[in-house]
């Protein structure tokens, strides 16, 4: 990969900041401190960049079901970090595309659940357009519409690849001082009574200001070496990976 990324035979003895899992989490974490001005920062993965859970996932930056101004906001800041921020500042191309983003209601209940999240999302500038049936049919003629009340429509959001933009991430953070190293496993968290003051992994100790836990669907095993609860139950999904359809555009058209 492009970013400099240490072996494991280089782990350093301390960091102001030590991150643990180099999925699109922690570099996204890195990526922040160091543009916030916190460079001495090592981020500590126990295989290489995006090889757990950020690989395999689906990519969606989109609004759907955010129903706060924190959610939003955290929305609007990622679409723009993807789409205009990441590429031009480290070369490392995002995958973003707009492919639109479309949701549909088979009930009542469903479609007036979509009315509300669309009016509150226009309070923050963004736009939904509600859809009949047969005009979701025009918009996505593969669609069974015949049991659907309605749909929402918002044109400008859509896609990403994770790993792309992981390595983005980790590419601008490293251009502002942070360390990546691969192949070292943390086993535990090392503490001062109640607080963590590092970790162990297989290659020796590593003293911390701060640790932060960003183990994907291994945090909640990790947290619980130090005695913190995290509501965080790894849970089946799935989305579609197709051969080329004919009419079907991968850009949404």
């Amino acid at each position: 990969m492009s970013e400099p990324v240490s072996p494991a035979a280089r782990l350093p003895d301390r960091a102001q900041v030590v991150v643990v899992g180099g999925g699109i989490i922690g570099c996204s974490v890195a990526y922040h401190l160091a543009h916030a001005g916190w460079r001495d920062v090592v981020v500590l993965e126990r295989h290489e960049l995006t090889a757990g859970t950020t690989w395999h996932a689906a990519g969606l930056i989109v609004s759907g079901g955010f129903h706060s101004e924190t959610f939003l906001e955290m929305f609007t800041r990622s679409r723009h970090l993807y789409r205009d921020v990441l590429e031009a500042e480290t070369g490392q191309a995002t995958g973003y595309t707009e492919v639109g983003y479309l949701q549909v209601a088979t009930n009542t209940e469903r479609a007036t659940a979509l009315r509300r999240d669309a009016n509150f999302q226009r309070l923050f500038g963004l736009e939904s357009v509600e859809l009949s049936p047969g005009e979701i049919a025009e918009l996505w003629p593969w669609a069974r519409v015949d049991d659907l009340v309605c749909g929402f429509h918002a044109a400008d959001q859509g896609r990403a690849n994770p790993t792309d933009c992981a390595r983005a991430l980790a590419k601008g953070a490293a251009a502002q001082g942070v360390r990546f190293v691969e192949g070292v496993e943390v086993r535990d968290l090392r503490r001062t009574g109640a607080r963590v003051c590092g970790v162990d992994t297989d290659h020796g100790p590593m003293e911390a200001e701060h640790v932060v836990c960003a183990a994907g669907l291994w945090s909640a095993a990790l947290a619980r070496r130090a005695g913190v609860w995290l509501p965080l139950q790894a849970a089946e999904h799935a989305y579609l990976v197709t051969e080329p359809v004919a009419g079907v555009s991968r850009d949404g058209g």
